[in-house]
């Protein structure tokens, strides 16, 4: 019996890769014009890779974050105003991403309010899926461009965050219905910006993602409004 030892292994499986590697044809010689719904299914899969946490650097902030709660507990609990202003949706960064998350109280589940927004009419809705606590709607136009539409809760039974990447981006500071937000403008004229805020009166985290300018993009998120029961 022939006994192969781990780094033989390993240097097997790196020859027969490239072997493989090798066999295939370059990607220009492979032409292909990929559907619409296709090209729709591999944004929302990119964005959310984008949302994936960076466990590495996670790890790296979670004591800094648990030493800066504990350090507010008692400040906190003594103060009605600063509990208030602390509780809630708030961002940090995380190597090349901002991270939304919520701390404090979470919402009850009969609590979560709908929305709607009104998007140009040369969209159309390609998908719409949602959860007891995040909605999701993705839209299209005949130039392939989208508009992502996302708002989430954190509940009782839920636990949810957003990661928006902000590399080669600008990141500014906006309002939207009066409430402070977040614009990261894309510097590259190929991909898309995202606004994101918080709905004080729902408790929602809200973001729209189109390939859109920051005029055009902020009154998009301006049109974003309760849904009346």
């Amino acid at each position: 019996m022939t006994f192969f030892t781990d780094d033989r292994l390993r240097q097997a499986a790196q020859e027969a890769g490239a072997i493989l590697d090798g066999s295939l044809p370059a990607p220009e010689d492979c032409p292909h014009t990929f559907s619409l719904p296709f090209q729709a299914k591999m944004a929302k899969l990119l964005r959310r890779h984008k949302r994936a946490p960076a466990r590495r650097a996670m790890r790296r902030v979670a004591c800094l974050v648990l030493v800066c709660l504990l350090g507010s507990g008692v400040f906190l609990t003594t103060n009605a105003q600063a509990r208030e202003a602390f509780f809630g949706w708030v961002s940090q960064q995380v190597e090349s991403a901002r991270r939304y998350f919520h701390v404090g109280d979470p919402l009850f589940s009969e609590k979560v309010v709908r929305y709607e927004i009104d998007v140009p009419a040369e969209y159309s809705l390609l998908e719409e899926e949602s959860t007891a606590a995040m909605f999701h709607q993705f839209y299209v136009n005949d130039s392939g461009e989208y508009i992502d539409f996302t708002y989430q809760y954190e509940t009782e039974n839920t636990g949810n965050e957003a990661f928006i990447v902000d590399q080669n981006t600008e990141r500014k500071s906006v309002t939207v219905h009066g409430t402070s937000a977040d614009l990261y403008l894309s510097l590259d004229e190929n991909a898309s910006s995202t606004i994101i805020w918080t709905d004080p009166s729902t408790g929602a985290l809200i973001d729209v993602t189109a390939f859109l300018e920051e005029d055009v993009l902020i009154s998009l998120a301006e049109s974003v409004t309760p849904i009346e029961k």
